[in-house]
């Protein structure tokens, strides 16, 4: 990474965050910041979520004060649409 593209942050460490990042930089001759930067950049990966995933689409869709979800989701998810009818006919 250049120093050109990087965006300067503050950031504040309580005691022992702080002694543990210097230990592991000086174990790994390493600079604190890089650390940081490793140690965000494997959080990143690990709460990945992908927006394309299906279940995404479901945000939003319950509306507030379903009383009765467990015996309604089917309708409550596939029937959105005002007016549509799990009812034949």
């Amino acid at each position: 990474m250049e120093n050109d593209r990087r965006i300067r942050k503050q950031i504040y460490l309580d005691p022992g965050q702080n002694s543990q990042v210097k230990q592991l930089a000086a174990r790994n001759d390493k600079s604190e910041a890089e650390i940081i930067r490793e140690a965000i950049d494997s959080y990143l990966i690990s709460n990945r979520t992908n927006p394309e995933d299906p279940l995404f689409e479901l945000v939003g869709m319950v509306r507030d004060g379903v009383k009765n979800g467990s015996t309604t989701h089917d309708r409550d998810i596939y029937l959105s649409k005002k007016g549509d009818t799990d009812e034949e006919g």
